[in-house]
């Protein structure tokens, strides 16, 4: 049984992952198609998984992106909202989503519902997030979302033998329009 829903939209749920997500998050984290948009290099078991996705998150928030019109049962990915500085007001966001989820609009919803948490009942003022230089999926997205590109540090990751710039992303809370 998938555990309770957290955030709802239109198609999606975001819900806290449970021990039962495990071989989902495991198979996507070591998938060469997903970790080649991350900068991702080592393979990860099932305990490493359990740590990342379901006891990492105890001060941020860590949610499974799941079909809501399949009964908040189909895994589609997941994302985070981490790096949380409440005396600051600011945290990041991050998503991925598994190969055959991906084109289908699913990303975008589940990271407007995360901004959506993060401004609304967080009252966070700023989100930052990054993305490989070489994931133009993640540019559209985060373009998409109203995110705004603030820079780029050189080289900043090693991905698939070559370094690569991070691109870096903000949007404030008074920028958000989620109409």
């Amino acid at each position: 049984m998938p555990g309770p829903v957290f955030l709802r939209g239109d198609r999606v749920t975001l819900r806290p992952p449970e021990d039962e997500d495990l071989d989902f998050l495991q198979r996507n984290h070591n998938d060469p198609d997903v970790r080649r948009s991350m900068p991702r290099v080592h393979p990860q078991n099932r305990e490493a998984t359990r740590e990342e996705y379901v006891e990492g998150y105890d001060e941020s928030v860590g949610l499974l992106i799941c079909d809501g019109e399949a009964g908040d049962t189909e895994r589609l990915g997941f994302c985070a909202l981490f790096a949380i500085d409440g005396d600051s007001g600011r945290a990041e966001v991050g998503a991925w989503l598994a190969p055959d989820a991906e084109g289908q609009g699913y990303a975008t919803e589940a990271l407007s519902l995360l901004v959506d948490y993060a401004f609304d009942e967080r009252r966070l003022d700023r989100l930052n997030a990054g993305r490989l230089a070489t994931n133009d999926r993640s540019a559209a997205l985060l373009d998409r979302v109203g995110f705004v590109e603030e820079g780029r540090r050189r080289e900043y990751y090693y991905v698939g033998g070559e370094h690569v710039d991070r691109v870096e992303y903000g949007l404030l809370a008074s920028e958000w329009d989620d109409g």
